[in-house]
């Protein structure tokens, strides 16, 4: 197998632990000091804030307890083997548990690999749609 089949499966099965809930089983796919990004605006902030070290577990935390992804599927990865860097194109049905609000939605994904495991997570999304539908923001 190659580093680009391991990158390519490794992120499909962080999608797949992370679609059925599993915090701890999500956390422990990631490398030592990953960090998380989801990009926007900085007024979105803590959304769009970068995590790492104790802040990367409770930003993962919170997005697993707070978002059911259960009905997003993985529509393409790309991995570029040379960068050791995969980009993940999803999209589906989005649930945000606390208000039961569902949406459709799609998002990137570019994921940032050392020695075999991510480091690196920036997320591309519709920012103003997840603060609008999480309450974070009202627009009327």
């Amino acid at each position: 197998m190659t580093a680009k089949n391991d990158m390519k499966r490794l992120v499909e099965e962080i999608y797949s632990v992370r679609g059925r809930g599993d915090i701890e089983g999500t956390l422990a796919l990631f490398g030592e000091g990953c960090t998380f990004r989801m990009v926007g605006n900085a007024r979105l902030a803590p959304l769009t804030t970068e995590s790492s070290g104790h802040d990367f577990r409770q930003t993962i935390t919170q997005l697993i307890a707070a978002w059911d992804l259960s009905k997003v599927r993985t529509t393409g990865i790309y991995v570029d083997e040379d960068e050791q860097m995969v980009f993940a194109h999803r999209e589906g049905e989005v649930r945000h548990i606390p208000s039961g609000v569902t949406f459709s939605t799609e998002f990137v994904d570019k994921i940032h690999f050392r020695d075999g495991k991510p480091v690196k997570i920036v997320e591309f999304v519709d920012t103003l749609q997840v603060a609008e539908k999480s309450r974070m923001i009202q627009i009327t």
